[in-house]
């Protein structure tokens, strides 16, 4: 393990000063001299022999601590940080030192409890407060995160290493202070750390701070022209401004840096489709298949185009070669059975759906799209088909739990075997994850005028008509492809 983290190298140097040091005994002043020097490998039989005549000296134990910490013993670290903090309760450097190292034997709980007893006792000390934040930021409690930098002031906000920690803690807890001054900070720099500008302008476009992005990447593609990533990132950028032609330029830049990535056509082609330039973003698809005809990303993407253009057929047959060409690949079957789904096919549709989730079972849009085909098809009389569908559907909910088309689905299936509260429970669910379900809206709404809650009834009812009112009238066609299957992820 090698610990290369700043403020890790900060804390150890710190702590060489620390403590009631003996220099008066002339072997320790040697080993303290020797492990300021870091010489701990020489340092170490010195203060071992040392500790055999005195074992109960709490400093001797700490000074073995930090040997064993430079030689990234961490384990053998423990045991005599602990033993310091035992023989000194009070001993703060020693009890710092050994929640830090729990902290990199990966004992984050340990870890967090000593450093909060520390933090009382040493309240301004900022060490405590950087790894607090830390803790914190992994529990994604990012108001805590940020209360906690603040008080680790620059070993948090001047510390590279967790730089991008420390930015989205405040931009998740809306505070886009700290990230303004740290994104000018970086473009002003002279000589600025690529892979930092790109973590950080990754994290404003994820909170949606399109203008701060922008300066960061504007950085990034002056010093680096030949990223591609970076042109991406800062055509997004101009995009979340609604800078449109900024951002194809930049995606034309993406695409002259890497003409052989398939994300680079991609990236244009669906800039160009979400402002309703579906031609052109055929136009740039078949330019990347030209340079790459076997990419079954590009001809994905040509089907998802096609299907929107209304070419069922050829969208489909995009669909077929992709998969031919990556077969473990599941999200070209997905696309192809929505297609046979919305063509009126549902037994050719769940037969395709079968096939990628037998690829796929840890996605959860197969068991649904699944069950939906299945659902389709169910015999009224018999009820054949709704047992393996509801099977399916509780599958996809093991798997994503957020996905209200899922509990919706699941409810209707339900209300229909005569389970009214188990129903209602599903519709409840979807209309948490999605307030606009319209189809929950509406069936838990009659459900209620069933029951005699005729207010909430009422209430349901009401929102149902809003939503169907903003409901555009493709809702329902093939544009739900993009919906049901919308990441682009391969194997």
């Amino acid at each position: 393990m090698t610990l290369r983290c700043t403020y890790w190298g900060l804390l150890v140097g710190a702590l060489l000063l620390t403590g009631p040091v003996c220099g008066q005994q002339t072997p320790l002043a040697r080993a303290q001299g020797l492990l300021k020097a870091g010489k701990a490998q020489d340092a170490l039989p010195i203060l071992l022999e040392l500790h055999r005549s005195d074992p109960l000296d709490a400093n001797l134990c700490q000074q073995i601590g930090i040997a064993y910490t430079q030689l990234e013993n961490l384990a053998e670290a423990e045991k005599f940080y602990r033993e310091a903090a035992r023989l000194n309760p009070k001993f703060w450097a020693a009890r710092k030192n050994l929640a830090t190292v729990l902290w990199f034997l990966d004992r984050k709980e340990e870890s967090e409890r000593e450093f909060l007893v520390v933090t009382k006792a040493l309240p301004a000390d900022p060490v405590p407060h950087l790894y607090l934040g830390l803790a914190a930021h992994a529990r994604h409690d990012y108001a805590a995160a940020r209360l906690q930098f603040d008080k680790a002031g620059a070993l948090a906000f001047d510390n590279p290493e967790v730089l991008p920690i420390v930015v989205e803690s405040y931009l998740a807890a809306h505070d886009p202070g700290f990230p303004a001054r740290a994104t000018q900070q970086l473009a002003a720099a002279e000589n600025p750390d690529p892979g930092l500008l790109s973590r950080v302008s990754a994290l404003l476009l994820q909170y949606e701070r399109y203008e701060l992005a922008a300066t960061a990447l504007e950085k990034l593609t002056s010093i680096h022209k030949e990223s591609a990533d970076a042109w991406r990132m800062l055509a997004e950028a101009y995009g979340g401004q609604n800078k449109t032609e900024q951002a194809y330029r930049a995606y034309s830049r993406a695409m002259e840096a890497d003409p052989n990535s398939p994300d680079a056509y991609i990236a244009l082609a669906e800039f160009a489709s979400a402002h309703g330039n579906n031609d052109y973003a055929l136009q740039i698809v078949g330019l990347g298949l030209r340079q790459l005809p076997r990419s079954p990303e590009l001809l994905f993407e040509q089907g998802i185009l096609l299907a929107l253009k209304g070419d069922r057929k050829q969208a489909e047959a995009s669909w077929v070669q992709a998969n031919k060409i990556r077969p473990a690949w599941s999200l070209p079957l997905l696309a192809l059975g929505v297609s046979q789904l919305e063509s009126g096919d549902a037994a050719q549709a769940a037969a395709t759906f079968q096939m990628a989730r037998t690829m796929e079972p840890a996605d959860a849009r197969g068991h649904y799209l699944y069950a939906t085909a299945l659902a389709k098809a169910i015999d009224p009389s018999s009820g054949r088909n709704r047992a393996e569908a509801i099977a399916a559907l509780h599958k996809a909910i093991e798997l994503n739990s957020h996905d209200a088309r899922s509990h919706t689905l699941l409810g209707q299936l339900l209300l229909a075997t005569g389970e009214t509260n188990a129903a209602a429970l599903e519709w409840q669910k979807a209309l948490k994850i999605d307030p606009e379900n319209a189809t929950a809206l509406y069936q838990l709404g009659l459900l209620y005028r069933k029951q005699g809650k005729r207010e909430e009834a009422r209430r349901l009812l009401d929102s149902f008509q809003r939503v169907k009112a903003k409901k555009h009238a493709d809702e329902e066609s093939m544009v739900q492809i993009l919906k049901v299957v919308p990441a682009r992820r391969v194997p």
